[in-house]
């Protein structure tokens, strides 16, 4: 991202997770605030940046919603920005079976997990990593709708360029003695390699045993000239915003770059994984990429 404005990529996340919630059943992940997040201008303004773009790509529905819909269904990233989310909330869900009490989410961008499982304020303590012209612009989206932060929900201030994801976690009240699981999600593909490797090992160092990381990926045939319109559509998006795709990692040597770091690979999806898990059976059109994936890894 630019140093001098908050995420641009987090408000499309968000506004895919609002639509579905408004408009989608059965849900994938329900988000009830995300909406509560966005502005009217940023709501009319994302809409019409998708309805100009399925002219562009030759998408076509009936009328104005079901075009929107149709969109993101089908040539957006809204499979994967569902499942990354409701994949990590269901490891972490398993981990909380096992006694695990913390839960970090590394650049957090919009995410409501906090507020969405009040319920489990006694269990957990929730951290929330991102860069501070984000999580500043975060905090002051939350007060204008009226959300309170929950007491079991820290935030941490993070410039990624400039320090460790350990030295942020220093900072706060987490404990490096027990085990966490840590979300990195939709990041990836905008860092280079070596601040991707970077990070696994600086998590590892604050990770013990029992500990899980969670974080979605791009395959490197996303970055080249021959993927499909709608990649190369999106690439173009996020690079006219300041955040371009830069990396691509390749599935087949995941295991090994991770074993480098310290993790242990515990499972990958790839995109015909991923459909057959949360979008089998839907009759609304939801398109997982092939080239997304997800991934988690373990301190074993």
């Amino acid at each position: 991202m630019q140093r001098d404005q908050a995420s641009r990529t987090a408000l499309g996340a968000a506004f895919i997770r609002a639509q579905h919630h408004l408009h989608d059943e059965p849900k994938v992940l329900d988000d009830p605030y995300a909406h509560r997040l966005l502005t009217a201008a940023e709501v009319a303004a994302m809409t019409q940046r998708y309805l100009d773009d399925a002219r562009e790509l030759g998408v076509t529905a009936p009328d104005r919603e079901s075009l929107l819909a149709e969109t993101l269904r089908t040539v957006k990233p809204a499979a994967m920005v569902l499942a990354r989310a409701r994949y990590s909330e269901e490891r972490l869900a398993l981990a909380l079976a096992r006694g695990v009490t913390q839960y970090v989410l590394v650049g957090a961008g919009l995410d409501t997990f906090a507020l969405r499982r009040s319920d489990l304020g006694e269990r957990l303590q929730v951290f929330e990593l991102d860069h501070p012209r984000s999580q500043a612009a975060k905090r002051a989206r939350l007060a204008a709708a009226g959300l309170e932060p929950p007491p079991n929900l820290e935030f941490g201030a993070v410039d990624f360029e400039r320090e460790s994801v350990a030295d942020a976690l220093a900072r706060l009240s987490f404990q490096r003695d027990r085990p966490a699981v840590f979300a990195w999600l939709g990041v990836t593909m905008y860092l280079t390699r070596p601040a991707i490797e970077g990070t696994w090992v600086s998590l590892r160092s604050v990770a013990s045993v029992g500990s899980e990381l969670v974080f979605d990926f791009i395959s490197p045939d996303a970055l080249s000239d021959d993927a499909p319109a709608a990649v190369r559509r999106l690439r173009e998006r996020t690079r006219a915003v300041g955040e371009p795709i830069i990396t691509g990692l390749d599935p087949m040597t995941l295991r090994v770059a991770l074993q480098a770091s310290g993790w242990t690979l515990v499972e990958q999806l790839d995109g015909v994984e991923i459909h057959r898990r949360w979008f089998a059976g839907r009759h609304d059109g939801y398109v997982v990429r092939r080239r997304g994936h997800l991934a988690c890894a373990a301190v074993r």
